[in-house]
């Protein structure tokens, strides 16, 4: 065994655990952030009324599907070019 190829392979996976734990760390991060979101909503969902929870799904599917053209619209109000 060839100590400088361990070492040199040492180096490399040195620096892409370093790089791979930084990113595990961003997504660990972002993953509580979007749960304590998630929660948040969930709970207080659950003291709206039934026709603010229908009303609120259906603009959530209007959004899902003509998101790209409301926002087109909107840009083009503003007066922004895209």
């Amino acid at each position: 065994m060839n100590i400088e190829k361990m070492r040199a392979a040492w180096s490399a996976v040195k620096k892409n655990a370093k790089r791979e734990l930084g990113i595990l760390l961003v997504m660990v991060i972002f993953g509580l952030v979007a749960a304590v979101i998630a929660v948040t909503i969930i709970l207080g969902s659950a003291f709206l009324p039934d026709w603010a929870v229908c009303s609120l799904v259906a603009a959530g599917v209007i959004w899902m599907v003509f998101g790209e053209t409301i926002a087109a619209g909107v840009r083009a109000y503003r007066g922004v070019k895209p």
